[in-house]
Formats: C-alpha cells, structure tokens, sequence
C-alpha cells in the first residue's frame, strides 16, 4: 500500500510522570535497602528418581524446541542454522547424561543407551546440514521427514519406550515427547503453467511469456519490476508454459528450479537452485491498424548447464491481435544484428536475492 501507516504517539504528562516517579519512590523506601531476592531452591541430584526425572524434562524441552525451530525454518540460511543449532543440543544432552553425575541404578543401562543414541543423533544432523549446504535438503518440513527416518530415531524410540515402562524396581520415566513421528517423503509439484504469484491487477499491457522447461527439474519464473515480485509462473520438467497479459514495463528475470514445490515457502524443497537472466527484458503494448501489437518474449530452462534468455528469435512485436496488420520480420529482435544468434546468460543467485 502507498500510503503512510499511522503513527502512535504516546504523549505523557510531566505531572503523570512525577507521580509515578514518586510512587516508585514510596514503594522502594519500605524494603530493605540490602533484600536480596529468594535463592532459588537447588537442584534435585540425578542419582534420585525426581532428579533424573528433571534432568530428561530438560533434555526433552531443549530438543523439541531445537526440532521446531527446524520445521519453522523461512529460509535455507535459518535452516542450516537450526539444524546445526540441534545437532550441539543432542550433543550437549548426551553429554550431560553421562556427565552430571551417578544416575539411579534401575536407569544406568536405557541411560546409557540414551546418551549413545543422542551422541549419533547429534552426528546425523551434522550430515543432514551438509545435504542442506548441498541443496540437496532446502526446506525445514522435508528436513524434518528426514530425522524422522534417521537411523538414530528406532534406538530412541525403544529407549522411550523402555523409560516409560513401570518396573518394580523404579517408577516410570516420561521422555521422547520431542522426537518427530516416522513420516514418509512425498513430493508435491505445481501445476504446469500454474500462476503462483499474481500482482497484476491495475496495471495494462498484453505481453507473453513463453517458457520451455527443458530439464527433468520442475521450474517457477519470476517477474519482478522495481525489485518487487510481481507475477510467478510454473512450469514442469519437460513442458511448456504460457503466460499471458503480461504488463508493460522493463522486468528482471528470475527462476527457481528443484523438486517438490513448498507453497508457504514458495521454494522447492529438494535439489533446489535460484538464478537471475543477467539481462532484463521489456513489454510493451501498441495500437496497429485493427488491433494492437505486443511483446512475445521465450526463455529455455535448461537445467543441466545452462539456461537462455529472451530468445533472439522472437520478435517482441510478434504477438499481433487478430484482424492486426503487421509488417514485423518475425526472425529479427529491434535492435539486434540479424547475423546474431546470442542470447542474454543467467547468473546462480542466493535464495534470498529472489523477490518476494
């Protein structure tokens, strides 16, 4: 919105303010001067039952904290983070099980074992933020289906499990609330030609964008204008895509590839890559006797090497209304050498160059 948000303006009046001043004052002058705030009561030794009980407490809050903020992640950085941030919370409580002292005997062996599974689980996040440098894992919900099969989760489900199981020897001990539930990967595509992103309302213009997806990844373009984000198309591996009443203006050139498209994230969640076509591109609409004419601009996404830009092929008046004349070589772009047959490159951008 172009408007200006209102502003807030809390005014307070000096009277108010001595008077609260003086409040304070009165308030503070009845205490002791040196009173000295309740010690907090210490903690309970984790060789007892209500001691060991508050240690997996803690370890049990730390970690589903640490998962959630895996699934919350926004973007690839924050995600990186947070899995790495968790990978020192399963170290760090492995270490303390082992470290904070006797714990009660009926526990030494799931104890133990405890600490074994958090110590790998710990190492497998450490992979698991290497696959997310790799782009091979680039949003928090599928790097959350993937700890939920990691080879550490069946160990420390049985060590729940065993905790939890009243003996005659000990009580039953409650942890594992934090670890995700097994869930399988399943992949979700945009549909082919699907606009995701639409921001066009207001503005005239009856350009086209044709796309041509020709790698095995499903692909997302972006038109942006003035760096803001104003219209996203799908298109799928191996097909074709259309976009039709395209605004006229100058854009820059955007695209997304990868597999299986998150929607709130708008970005695919495995094997993902970001780019920008080095060189914007321009629609426009005119009037021609009869109808009008209008910019035809086609792009290749090829993902494999390389993708091309605005093809020279195409002339951006080639679109004509029916019933138009049109007097354009289709062959040749305004402006270009008709001998070349060159086109604008594209350079691999971080995620959050991406407009929004």
């Amino acid at each position: 919105m172009s408007g200006k948000a209102p502003r807030v303006v809390l005014a307070l009046t000096a009277t108010l303010l001595v008077t609260v001043l003086g409040l304070a004052g009165c308030a503070s002058s009845g205490a002791a001067p040196d009173a000295a705030a309740p010690a907090a009561a210490p903690a309970l030794p984790v060789s007892t039952p209500d001691g060991y009980q508050d240690m997996l407490n803690q370890t049990d809050a730390e970690l589903s904290g640490a998962l959630t903020a895996v699934g919350q992640a926004p973007s690839l950085d924050v995600l990186d983070q947070a899995v790495l941030s968790a990978a020192g919370v399963a170290s760090a409580a492995s270490e303390r099980l082992t470290t904070s002292g006797p714990v009660p005997a009926s526990v030494s062996g799931d104890n133990a074992a405890l600490a074994a599974g958090l110590r790998q689980f710990g190492r497998e996040l450490a992979y698991l933020s290497q696959q997310i440098d790799l782009h091979a894992i680039c949003a928090g919900p599928v790097a959350l289906t993937a700890i939920s099969t990691a080879p550490s989760m069946p160990n420390l489900r049985t060590v729940a499990t065993s905790l939890g199981t009243l003996r005659s020897d000990r009580p039953s001990f409650r942890w594992g609330s934090a670890l995700p539930a097994e869930k399988n990967s399943v992949e979700n595509r945009p549909r082919n030609g699907a606009v995701l992103v639409d921001r066009r309302a207001g503005a005239t213009g009856d350009g086209e964008l044709q796309v041509r997806d020709n790698g095995t990844k499903d692909g997302v373009v972006l038109l942006a204008k003035g760096g803001a984000l104003l219209v996203s198309m799908a298109v799928n591996a191996g097909r074709s895509a259309t976009l039709t009443g395209v605004p006229d203006g100058d854009y820059d050139v955007f695209y997304t590839i990868g597999r299986d498209w998150n929607a709130p994230l708008a970005t695919f969640s495995r094997h993902c890559e970001f780019h920008r076509f080095t060189t914007p591109t321009t629609f426009s609409t005119k009037p021609v006797p009869g109808g009008s004419s209008y910019t035809v601009q086609s792009i290749v996404l090829n993902t494999g090497t390389d993708s091309t830009g605005p093809d020279s092929s195409v002339d951006p008046e080639l679109g004509v209304a029916p019933g138009a004349a049109s007097g354009t070589d289709p062959g040749i772009s305004p402006g270009s050498d008709p001998g070349d047959d060159t086109a604008p490159g594209t350079a691999e951008v971080p995620q959050e160059a991406l407009p929004r």
